[in-house]
C-alpha cells in the first residue's frame, strides 16, 4: 500500500467505510481495517465476489475449462428437460 496521488476519475466509492483520522500512518491504517474487518466486508460484497470469480476462472486449467463445459451443458439439459415437463404440465 503506497501512498500516491489519484484522479478522482478512476476511484469509486463503496459503503464500507472505517472511522480513522485525516492522515494516518499506515500501521494506523491497518489496524483500524483489521478492527473494521474490511476485507471481510469487501468479500462479501457484489463486486468483491466478481473480482474473486474472476481470478478463479482466469487460474483454471484447459481440463478445468472441459470439466466446467461439460457441467453447464449438463445443467442446460436439466433446465431444459424440467421446463419441458412444466409446459406439458399447463397444455
Amino acid at each position: 500500500m503506497v501512498r500516491s496521488q489519484m484522479n478522482f476519475e478512476r476511484l469509486s466509492l463503496t459503503d464500507i467505510k472505517i472511522d480513522i483520522k485525516r492522515v494516518p500512518k499506515k500501521k494506523e491504517l491497518l489496524a483500524a481495517m483489521e478492527a473494521a474487518d474490511v476485507k471481510k466486508k469487501w468479500e462479501s460484497s457484489s463486486w468483491g465476489r466478481k473480482l474473486i470469480v474472476q481470478k478463479r476462472r482466469a487460474n483454471l486449467n484447459d481440463f478445468d475449462r472441459f470439466k466446467l463445459m461439460l457441467a453447464k451443458i449438463k445443467r442446460a439439459g436439466l433446465v431444459k428437460s424440467d421446463l419441458a415437463k412444466l409446459k406439458k404440465q399447463i397444455a
